[in-house]
């Protein structure tokens, strides 16, 4: 096989409210936030079993669709195992951790736009090692469920994957997280925040457009898996100022 196919993996940035070498890696600094019991930290590789419960929340069947193609090879074991790797869409290298009171409760994953494409090709490599060939091609296949999505500008700091447990909603860890994806975007140089965020999920949408959000495009797909089975995504743009 003389070159490795590109992985999608969009996922919805969303409250959940249901039970190598890296070019122009962002900067990652600790954050101190309101409320005063509230602190985001860089994950580590330590952290890899927590993420990816919060990763699995914010893609629910789609990423099990994607990634449950071993028997016994579980998605969970999939997400975690990228999590402890670098240069990939799920690393810890791009990843914030929200803990309340000492206890970790929510997960930021973002990064620059103009890193995705870098990223899809080399989570194509690290997939073939964790599922080998066959299954590889397999996820490569259903990508073209994906169509034309546009998940992010080169110029846009993405926010890929946002979520808190829900017994720690409405405590401000979501806006935090939100709050704390500028600050990265910003000492990245960059001027605008984007996420794409599933139809259904109008609580999550309208406090985006609240915090200052707009819809730029909107993608409809159609497919049991793709989306959760809404029907399509929303893509959202924010100029920072």
């Amino acid at each position: 096989m003389s070159t490795v196919p590109s992985i999608w993996m969009p996922s919805s940035a969303f409250w959940i409210i249901r039970p190598g070498r890296m070019a122009a890696s962002p900067r990652r600094t600790l954050g101190k936030m309101s409320p005063s019991d509230l602190a985001i930290r860089p994950a580590t590789v330590s952290d890899a079993g927590l993420a990816a419960e919060l990763i699995y929340l914010t893609m629910g069947i789609e990423a099990d669709w994607l990634f449950g193609q071993v028997p016994g090879i579980s998605t969970h074991t999939v997400l975690s195992s990228l999590f402890q790797r670098s240069n990939n869409r799920v690393t810890h290298s791009f990843a914030s951790i929200a803990a309340l009171n000492g206890q970790d409760v929510g997960l930021l994953l973002a990064y620059p736009g103009c890193l995705l494409k870098r990223l899809d090709w080399l989570t194509g490599l690290h997939l073939l090692g964790i599922l080998g060939l066959s299954a590889t091609l397999r996820v490569v296949r259903i990508q073209s469920a994906y169509q034309d999505l546009i998940e992010a500008e080169a110029d846009e700091f993405y926010i890929s994957n946002i979520a808190v447990f829900p017994r720690f909603q409405g405590q401000g860890v979501g806006k935090a997280l939100m709050a704390y994806a500028e600050q990265l975007a910003r000492e990245n140089n960059l001027q605008k925040c984007s996420l794409i965020v599933t139809y259904g999920h109008e609580p999550a949408r309208r406090l985006y457009a609240q915090i200052g959000y707009q819809v730029v495009q909107t993608f409809q797909i159609e497919h049991p898996y793709v989306a959760e089975g809404s029907g399509g995504y929303d893509r959202m743009v924010k100029f920072l100022v």
